[in-house]
């Protein structure tokens, strides 16, 4: 009876140990992307190209709207080569928040007269 005891004790700690590996094998597998992922995103910033969005039409097909320098261009990428499509205005752009709903342009105009008349109630021309 005592066999099958300590044989029980031995599988249940063979079992713990492993588990502690793969737990310490995950933790370092997750920290070292993290510090990868910030590495290059950190080499990234501060150059004059961004991808501000992406399309993926098909497997290797893809549209992607690129800022370079103070223009914005449109470009179409495949396995092998990649295509200039056409040049996009910054006024022709929408905006979306974390929602993906639309965002407008504020017009400051109307902001200040709004704020002005929040002040000032009664001065109105």
């Amino acid at each position: 009876m005592s066999y099958c005891l300590l044989a029980g004790v031995g599988a249940v700690a063979e079992l713990l140990s492993a588990l502690a590996i793969f737990a310490l094998v995950l933790f370092v597998t997750y920290f070292t992307t993290r510090f990868v992922g910030s590495y290059e995103k950190q080499k990234m910033t501060g150059r004059n190209l961004q991808i501000l969005e992406s399309l993926r039409l098909s497997g290797g097909k893809c549209i992607d709207l690129v800022k370079a320098g103070d223009k914005y261009v449109v470009l179409g990428e495949s396995k092998d080569h990649v295509d200039f499509l056409c040049e996009v205005s910054e006024d022709s752009l929408v905006s979306y928040d974390d929602a993906g709903q639309a965002m407008k342009k504020p017009d400051f105009r109307k902001l200040l007269e709004k704020a002005g008349n929040a002040i000032h109630p009664g001065d109105r021309k």
